[in-house]
């Protein structure tokens, strides 16, 4: 689809010295047809800046119209004239097509049963870098035979909503979910039936061991798996989670055999009951990646705790497995250092390991654990966000100032870290 202007003002405007946010319109097709998204300024602008730009994909697969371009400044991919002229409205092209982006969300997972799920944050953008309070008014437009499924609410034709934070997922499709007093669940059509009945049986029960020990959710968390064995350019599996959002998509065309090895089952459970874990961990997590440790290695803990009872051999095979991935990422480092260097599987395998242990010395205080470690922390977060500093306060207040200490030895001490590995 030829991507084109919807308006362009007098050169001889000047552009707002503060960020603006645009009406965002897009435009969904049918097929692989590209998707449209306009953008409508208040005021004339220099340029368009995207929320989220985690590499320069934008750059080599979106389509600016004639006179504009699309290209990454530093940090960011941004859109602009050429002639560095102002404007006030663009309209661009965006191939609806997967993506594994670095550290972020794909923008686009097609469905094999012919729907499709898109992540709103990728379209956030301002006039300038945007600030954590924006708000993004958005307006989405399917195919008049594509209901859309947005906060577990189905529509036809238009909706409106005000977007913010990290966004959400919005599903397009004929599909209908599958709505348990647990959550709400879109399974695509296509994956094998004995996954389907095996994430129905799951998921729910997952919800109630997490709800028992955290607290229950404001609302009905939605699940959304995706199986596109048509995705060319190798295979995969991508999930997370947005606030009350669990999301799983599977690419490319050899998921048939992988589904059918003996531990396929089991690794699924633990990866859905890690994502799930972080629904109920309220999102904190802490800005320096130096504390993934916390969210990453107790979401794994939790997945650990969750499973055990019904797979316990797979459960202490997974152990055994962090404990030889663990060592290898570490060498003579600690823990903060590994992940200082970006290392951020380091977070998993020994994260899970030091909350696992964290699990054990808490409930000699408390039976539930690592839960009440967390119950604690959620509670300390609302009041002044996540943090490690936060996290250690919370084990202190729970198991006591010496498992705090042991704990912030373990991560910062090599010799600590090695001491658990050979446990």
């Amino acid at each position: 689809m030829a991507a084109i202007i919807l308006a362009t003002l007098s050169l001889g405007a000047a552009p707002s010295p503060h960020p603006l946010l645009p009406d965002t319109r897009i435009t969904a097709t049918a097929g692989a047809a590209d998707w449209r998204v306009d953008y409508v300024f208040p005021a004339p602008v220099a340029a368009l800046h995207f929320a989220r730009s985690p590499g320069d994909r934008r750059t080599t697969s979106w389509t600016a119209p004639p006179g504009f371009e699309i290209l990454r400044l530093d940090e960011d991919e941004i859109v602009r004239r050429r002639d560095r002229g102002p404007f006030a409205a663009v309209t661009l092209a965006v191939p609806p097509v997967y993506g594994d982006l670095p550290k972020d969300y794909a923008p686009f997972s097609r469905f094999g049963d012919g729907g499709m799920l898109f992540h709103s944050g990728r379209f956030f953008a301002c006039s300038a870098p945007c600030e954590a309070t924006a708000r993004w008014p958005i307006t989405l437009v399917a195919p008049p035979d594509t209901p859309i499924l947005l906060d577990g609410r189905r529509y036809t034709g238009t909706v409106r909503w005000v977007d913010r934070d990290d966004g959400r997922n919005i599903y397009l499709g004929r599909n209908k979910p599958v709505e348990t007093p647990d959550l709400v669940a879109m399974l695509d059509g296509a994956l094998p039936p004995a996954i389907r009945t095996r994430l129905i049986e799951q998921l729910p029960a997952f919800m109630h061991f997490f709800a028992a020990r955290l607290g229950r959710l404001p609302q009905r968390p939605m699940l959304f798996a995706s199986y596109d064995l048509a995705h060319q350019g190798g295979y995969g599996r991508q999930g997370g989670t947005l606030p009350g959002q669990v999301f799983v998509h599977f690419y490319g065309s050899r998921w048939p055999e992988l589904m059918q090895a003996p531990d396929f089952a089991q690794d699924l459970a633990w990866f859905f009951a890690h994502e799930a874990g972080h629904l109920y961990q309220r999102q904190v997590t802490t800005s320096d990646e130096t504390g993934a440790w916390i969210h990453e290695g107790g979401a794994e803990a939790f997945a650990s705790l969750a499973t055990s009872a019904a797979a316990p051999a797979f459960a202490e095979a997974k152990r055994a497995k962090a404990q030889a991935d663990c060592a290898k990422r570490l060498g003579n480092r600690s823990l903060h250092d590994v992940l200082a260097a970006h290392d951020f599987d380091a977070s998993y395998s020994c994260g899970l390991l030091v909350n696992l242990w964290l699990d054990q010395a808490v409930r000699a205080r408390d039976p539930d654990g690592l839960f009440a470690v967390w119950r604690d922390y959620i509670a300390r977060a609302e009041r002044g966000g996540g943090s490690e500093a936060g996290f250690l306060a919370s084990v202190a207040a729970v198991g006591g100032a010496g498992v705090a200490t042991q704990v912030a030895r373990m991560i910062d001490r090599p010799k600590r870290m090695q001491a658990l590995l050979t446990e």
